[in-house]
């Protein structure tokens, strides 16, 4: 992993020294002010609360929604996966179209459709059950993911020599049986990489939910551009920036490190 970590102590340290660097080229002799102004507000943007008393908003909305997004999604693709590559074309058929619609939709057009299509609250069987913005975020972001899962899915199970499902139906495996058995354990470790990016794109695209209302870091930005004056929009920007980075980068880096580890026999 000589290669990635080199990459990821360059990346890790040119790209601050970028954002640094813009930071006293905006502000100048102001950087050392502004900078203890932003360090007040950091535990807003990154847990919703002044003071860490809770962690229901913030950067850290935006991990939680990305993960429960990407778990909804990595059900739903899974099961759109199978139907794309099954052999009965009623139901292939539906789930190319499917996959097509939903891996086309403009991310922030899905959000917007959640936001007012799905009410606010639901009765059934006698409990109400409240669909918060951040349900809808999720919701919203795992709808376009799921499309994107089911082609990882798909071109990793394409991926598995014929000679497998051959050997496996000779030996009196079921179709079902080869997947859980035999193919799908061959063809994990090469989706792996192509799903660590689709979680990745998932992550950067919680940017978005902003626009559902919910208290994600970008919604905590304007709150604190918002009482300490715009003055600091530049600065906290930056910094939300630094957490996007921060988190995404190194999965960019192991990503890449599986993916030459797939390629290249140990």
């Amino acid at each position: 992993m000589n290669r990635e970590w080199k990459a990821f102590v360059f990346g890790m340290i040119g790209v601050n020294l970028v954002l640094a660097l813009l930071l006293v080229l905006v502000y100048g002799g102001q950087t050392q002010a502004t900078l203890a102004a932003l360090g007040a507000r950091v535990p807003l943007l990154l847990s919703g609360s002044p003071d860490f008393s809770s962690f229901e908003g913030g950067f850290v909305a935006n991990v939680a929604i990305s993960l429960w997004a990407f778990l909804l999604a990595g059900v739903g693709g899974t099961a759109l996966g199978i139907a794309l590559i099954a052999q009965n074309p009623f139901v292939s058929v539906p789930a190319s179209l499917l996959m097509n619609i939903l891996r086309n939709s403009p991310w922030l057009v899905v959000l917007y459709a959640m936001l007012y299509l799905l009410p606010f609250e639901i009765d059934a069987f006698g409990t109400t059950l409240y669909l918060s913005p951040v349900v809808k975020s999720v919701i919203g972001l795992a709808f376009p993911v799921t499309a994107n899962i089911a082609e990882v899915f798909r071109g990793g199970i394409e991926a598995i020599p014929s000679g497998q499902w051959e050997s496996a139906r000779a030996l009196g495996y079921r179709r079902l049986q080869i997947l859980r058995y035999v193919v799908v354990p061959q063809a994990l470790p090469l989706m792996t990489p192509n799903l660590m990016t689709t979680y990745a794109m998932l992550f950067i695209g919680t940017s978005l939910v902003v626009v559902t209302g919910a208290a994600d870091v970008l919604s905590m930005a304007r709150t604190v551009i918002g009482s300490d004056g715009a003055h600091l929009a530049t600065a906290v920007y930056i910094f939300v920036l630094f957490l996007f980075f921060v988190f995404a980068f190194p999965i960019a880096i192991l990503t890449r490190w599986l993916e030459r580890r797939v390629r290249v026999p140990s």
